[in-house]
């Protein structure tokens, strides 16, 4: 499978290499971030570390004619790293909010108008967005929907079920945040089974990616 690459100035290299040292989002796993890991056309690994969940990304580099290149993808985090990030933060609270609701009925307008005002804050948000996205019985009523959706479908077993469901709340708190490295994260609280069951899709997407190249 061909990989896509995109131009980073020596500059860029640079500064993230320096921004590397204190961004808590962002480490290097066995590999440096230098000019020459690109001479040498080394693969780059980071752990980017979200909502308490380590992810392993992957990007290849090279240098041809004086000019540096890496992986496409890796155009969608380097702002993060070079300009540090609050998206932690930022999903810590949304996710935390989205599974309390979920799990109660009590009234959250207190909590909800806490959280907008956090979030107008911390980042450039509509907030006539926010509060229809935050709506406790939006959350509720799209929860009971994909549940009883996933649940009566008779083709998946028990632990694709509960992923499914886990995921499906991942995603709407993801977009709620709107941070687009949060889309290639997993939820944080998957039991053994379903890590073992995402491991095992992800494989298998992998191979069919591979067959369709």
């Amino acid at each position: 499978m061909s990989e896509d690459f995109m131009e980073i100035s020596k500059e860029d290299i640079e500064n993230i290499e320096n921004a590397l040292k204190v961004n808590a989002d962002y480490k290097l796993k066995n590999s440096k971030f230098d000019i020459k890991s690109f001479e040498k056309g080394k693969e780059i690994v980071f752990v980017q570390y979200v909502a308490n969940v380590e992810n392993e990304l992957v990007f290849q580099t090279k240098e041809e004619n004086g000019k540096y290149y890496i992986s496409d993808t890796f155009g969608l985090f380097m702002d993060n790293i070079i300009n540090g990030n609050v998206s932690r933060d930022v999903f810590q609270s949304v996710n935390k909010y989205f599974h309390d609701v979920i799990g109660s009925e009590d009234d959250f307008s207190d909590e909800k108008e806490e959280l907008i005002n956090f979030l107008l804050l911390t980042e450039e948000y509509d907030e006539s967005q926010l509060q229809k996205d935050l709506d406790p019985s939006k959350i509720r009523e799209d929860y009971k929907n994909d549940h009883d959706k996933i649940y009566s479908d008779e083709s998946l077993n028990r632990v694709q079920k509960s992923l499914a469901l886990k995921e499906l709340v991942h995603m709407s708190v993801c977009q709620v945040v709107n941070d687009i490295d949060l889309f290639f994260t997993r939820p944080y609280d998957l039991t053994p089974e379903e890590i073992a069951e995402k491991n095992k899709q992800e494989a298998k997407a992998f191979e069919n990616e591979l067959q369709l190249s």
